[in-house]
Parts: structure tokens; sequence; C-alpha cells
């Protein structure tokens, strides 16, 4: 069997600059607490809760007064709760979810009521909803919309080809429509050359957290081609998945560790 592993895969800039602050933030000693997991992978989690590095739901749950923001930004009537209360506060929201925020409020001072493109259940989506104050909606295929002054913001781990779909949905029933395009090209790269890798070999692995959007994103752009598995951990490959399979990709989300990638390829070498 040959093993083609993608260049543009595991983790992606800000999640590595989010991981290095909350590192530098615990180096005393001293625990810090990130609202939900400061990544979506739970392994890789679970390590840094181990170096103190502590999930939460909400402000009750921390038990001292320091805070990490994860990199996909938070909703900013709680980070105004979290400055009134005197938190020591870490921002290590990522760099391009931030100019997502910026562009929001900025279409939002505008005049223009915001369509964000995205899924309604992320973190970043429910940050960048923060910050349109109420004039805002996510999109959905049936939207109906009365607006005339339109400004579209996607998330950040968008698919392109999703992106493009709902602004064509969106274009014939405004008047006039201002686009900040802030997907990630790091996103791009992974889902262009996945699928590339997808159509040149006989199966594809994917590697991330299973509550990882832009892991499930490239899942499903290469099963569209070709068999495909979306694990988190190596021990979950069965040897069954791979008969008459000469030719396999590995490609792996933003929020995967190099160290699992290079797992998943032990494991298949050792297997064939």
């Amino acid at each position: 069997m040959k093993i083609y592993k993608a260049r543009h895969g595991g983790f992606c800039f800000g999640v590595k600059r989010a991981i290095r602050l909350a590192l530098d933030a615990v180096k005393n000693g001293e625990s810090i607490y990130s609202f939900g997991p400061l990544i979506h992978n739970r392994l890789a989690v679970d390590e840094l809760q181990k170096k103190g590095i502590i999930t939460v739901k909400g402000i009750r749950e921390i038990k001292n007064k320091r805070v990490i923001i994860r990199s996909h930004g938070i909703n900013p009537e709680i980070l105004k709760q979290l400055q009134k209360k005197g938190f020591e506060i870490i921002d290590a929201t990522c760099p391009r979810v931030r100019r997502a925020q910026r562009f929001v409020e900025k279409l939002i001072d505008e005049g223009y009521f915001v369509i964000i493109i995205g899924e309604k259940d992320h973190p970043e989506i429910k940050g960048l909803l923060g910050y349109a104050r109420g004039e805002a909606i996510i999109f959905n295929e049936t939207l109906k919309i009365k607006k005339y002054k339109l400004g579209i913001v996607p998330q950040t781990t968008l698919d392109i080809e999703h992106f493009n779909q709902a602004i064509s949905h969106i274009l014939p029933n405004a008047t006039e429509v201002k686009i900040f395009n802030t997907i990630c090209h790091e996103t791009v790269l992974r889902i262009r050359e996945a699928k590339r890798l997808a159509r040149k070999c006989d199966a594809m692995i994917v590697v991330g957290g299973k509550n990882s959007a832009n892991t499930t994103r490239l899942y499903e752009v290469c099963r569209h081609y070709k068999p495909s598995y979306h694990i988190e951990s190596a021990k979950e490959i069965s040897k069954t998945w791979f008969k008459d399979v000469k030719t396999v990709g590995i490609t792996a989300g933003a929020s995967t560790p190099k160290k699992q990638v290079d797992q998943v390829v032990k494991r298949l070498k050792k297997l064939f």
C-alpha cells in the first residue's frame, strides 16, 4: 500500500497560537479556564487539561479569575461580564476570526443587515452574532430576505463552494449587498488538497475531532469521491476498510496535532 499524506493538514495558525498562549499562561502552575474546549479535538483537550487548561461552560465554574478566550472567539456580552468582574483575560481568538468580527461590526455601523453563512451551533458563529447586536441572521436555503441593504460574512472555516452557493441564493433578492470573504486561506488549501488526494487514492482517512466542523467538512468532501473514514485516533483503524486498496490518502483538520497524524501513518505501516 502507498500512503499519501496531505501537506496542508494538522494545526492551523490560529490553533497553534491559542495553544501557545494557553501553555504560557500555566507555566507558573496556576490553572486557566476556557469557555468551551480551547480547540475542537477531544484528545488534545484532555492533554491540555492535565497541564491546567480547564474547559468550563460558564463563569460560575471558574475557580480563580483567569480566563482564556478560545480560538473561535466569544460573544462580546460575555467578554464584558468578565471584564466587569475583574477577570484576568487572555484573548486567544484567532486573528482571522477577529477580522470577521470587525467586519460584522463595520457592516452594522454602516446600516447593513448582516447574513452570516455558517453552522448555527458553532462557537464562532455565536460570537459573530453577538457583534451584530441583533441585526443579523444565519443563512439557510429557505431564507426569505426583505432587507434592501445586506452584508454577508462567512464562517472562517466554511467551504468556498458553500459560500458561493449561498451568495447566488441571496443576490437576486437584494438591492445593495456588501460581501466580506473571511474564509481562511488555510481552509481553502486543505479542501483543495483533500479533493486532489481523494481523486488520486483508493481510500481516504481524515484525522480529527468528531466535534470539529472543519474536520467533518474535509470528511464530507473526501467521501464524495472515495470511501473515507473520519477518525480521532489510530486505534479506530480497521484492516477490513482496506480490501483491494492500493493507495490511501491522509488529511487532518485544523485542530489535529501532528502526533495524531503520525500515529495513523505508523498504524497503517504496521498493518500493511
